[in-house]
């Protein structure tokens, strides 16, 4: 697949409307028809199985919520169907068995080399000098993005810069990786130059980049980059290429500074119930004002997610789909008194374990008893090894619209958030926290986004290794399902402890009322993590294609 990287891929998903007529002449000599393809370099082809295709919607830049979700190879859900989750939740991953994980390079480095065309022939539309500036920069910022999922799945990148090549070129000087610290300088450059000249979220059109996203990628990726996994050294950085980043975490809070200045708020105005209000937001239309960047299915694409029929359990007519794990449950918090369900004063209740939880529980995730679809949810009907039953006892609730009863003709459109306010918040708590100890601001970060779901705020006094440990329990609830868990414990290099604990389910006895929630989900298998895991497997075709030219990652 090494020539992915190299040689145009035709994509046949850049218009919706097919032609028989659409050269690159048709298409670069005429504004209306090339913006619109500019504005698919959003999306990405199909490249591995169970990838969503064009008839589905289509990748976007990141996996999204299609079919198994990024959060089945975390420490969150449990894919009914495995849809190869399985072999990465069981330490199988390997550069010549990756299910859809290592697709990412070259799907990516499809979406680069479009991004490198586009970029030679923007220049030359009948178009203002001011809006060719602001299509170049929306073209560099895809670009960057496309890096920055390559950096945080792989380390350090190839890093073609502008260039544009063909099968008969000389492929030598491009099987080179360069290190983790100059594969963050240009994804930050890139964005920086971006943030210049891309519109304000004020004139945008929805879904599409801003100054404020390029601002947010730009604290997005200096916190992976001041991150244990980054920063380290010896034998695992890899001669750099995974680890050895210079970056700090000064850097990393005054780049979410610099978003948290920019008018962003959360949204707290959905519904009164504060569970009701996180639901809601899922299922809203995008460009609220806690939106930094997002895919709008509905100006983007006419096609809809199908979040509704891969979730719901199987009585009400669905595949059960991504069932979250109990270890995830547990990490709820008691509402009243603040505390973890570990914590002796906490008032959980082992016997009525849904009483009194954090509000975000209950806008995520379906719970046995729940009225749910006109009838209390039965996990002893809904749960178990047999098709299309949760392997856990629980159920999505996050993403999917209850409203939806009709599967194939009215599926939800509801937006892919890649960044949102919140993330920022949780970003800046981080790494101010670990630049400087838990002040005042690191509360304040952290308790607005504990406030919108109506949570006590933290402790007073709390250290800084208690600040951590709540910060990240924070972005585990907060922003559950959305693509952050699986890359959080690996930049924290705690996965060798959280991706090795048994992934639990919940089972019901009716007749003693009572709950276990010891055992292991169903079909899976023991959940395994070695170091290698800390990183995707570059995949093994493109090692060989470059006859070993190309470096691997560490303990592949």
């Amino acid at each position: 697949m090494m020539t992915t990287i190299f040689a145009w891929s035709c994509n046949d998903n850049f218009l919706q409307t097919p032609s028989t007529d659409l050269t690159e002449d048709v298409i670069w000599g005429d504004p209306a028809i090339a913006e619109t393809y500019i504005l698919n370099l959003y999306t990405s082809i199909k490249l591995a199985d169970k990838e969503p295709s064009k008839g589905e919607g289509s990748q976007g830049l990141t996996r999204g919520h299609h079919w198994a979700m990024f959060s089945s190879i975390a420490d969150e859900t449990v894919y009914s169907n495995d849809d190869q989750t399985y072999l990465v939740q069981t330490g199988q991953l390997s550069p010549g068995n990756f299910g859809f994980t290592s697709s990412a390079w070259g799907r990516n480095y499809v979406g680069i080399r479009e991004c490198n065309d586009a970029l030679t022939r923007i220049p030359n539309l009948d178009l203002s000098d001011q809006k060719i500036k602001e299509l170049m920069a929306e073209v560099r910022f895809i670009r960057a993005v496309r890096y920055f999922e390559l950096l945080r799945s792989f380390g350090g990148a190839v890093l073609i810069g502008d260039r544009i090549t063909t099968l008969d070129d000389d492929f030598s000087d491009l099987y080179n990786r360069s290190t983790i610290n100059e594969t963050v300088d240009y994804i930050i450059s890139e964005l920086e130059a971006a943030a210049t000249d891309l519109p304000d979220r004020t004139v945008q059109q929805t879904g599409r980049a801003t100054s404020e996203a390029a601002l947010g990628y730009i604290s997005r990726t200096l916190l992976y980059a001041a991150s244990p996994l980054y920063t380290q050294t010896g034998a695992q950085a890899n001669d750099g290429l995974n680890g050895g980043s210079t970056r700090t975490w000064q850097e990393a809070a005054d780049a979410a500074k610099a978003v948290m200045n920019l008018g962003f708020t959360l949204v707290d105005d959905l519904s009164d119930d504060p569970s009701e209000n996180y639901r809601l937001l899922f299922i809203s239309d995008p460009d609220t004002r806690e939106d930094i960047f997002y895919r709008d299915y509905n100006s983007v694409s006419t096609t809809f997610s199908g979040m509704e029929i891969m979730n719901t359990p199987k009585s009400r007519g669905g595949w059960a789909g991504n069932g979250p794990m109990q270890n995830f449950v547990d990490d709820f918090e008691m509402q009243d008194t603040g505390l973890p369900i570990t914590d002796a004063g906490s008032g959980y209740d082992p016997n009525n374990p849904y009483e009194g939880r954090d509000p975000r529980f209950y806008g995520s995730v379906i719970y046995h008893g729940l009225e749910y679809r006109g009838a209390p949810l039965d996990i002893n009907v809904d749960a178990g090894p047999n098709q299309n039953q949760s392997r856990t006892g629980y159920f999505l609730r996050k993403f999917v619209d209850e409203s939806v009863t009709d599967w194939w003709t009215q599926g939800r459109q509801s937006p892919w958030r890649y960044m949102r306010y919140a993330e920022i918040l949780l970003n800046y708590a981080e790494a101010q926290n670990e630049a400087f100890g838990p002040d005042a601001s690191v509360y304040n970060a952290v308790n607005t986004v504990r406030a919108r779901a109506n949570m006590p705020n933290l402790p007073n006094g709390l250290t800084q290794d208690s600040m951590r440990e709540r910060i990240r329990n924070e972005r585990r609830v907060e922003l559950s399902f959305e693509e952050h868990r699986y890359y959080d414990v690996r930049r924290w290099l705690i996965a060798n402890d959280i991706e090795n604990r048994p992934a639990r389910k919940v089972t019901y006895d009716e007749a003693t009322g009572t709950y276990d929630m010891t055992k292991q989900a169903d079909n899976m298998g023991a959940k395994s993590f070695s170091v290698e895991h800390y990183w995707f497997p570059i995949p093994q075709d493109e090692i060989t294609i470059s006859k070993g030219a190309l470096q691997q990652n560490y303990m592949y």
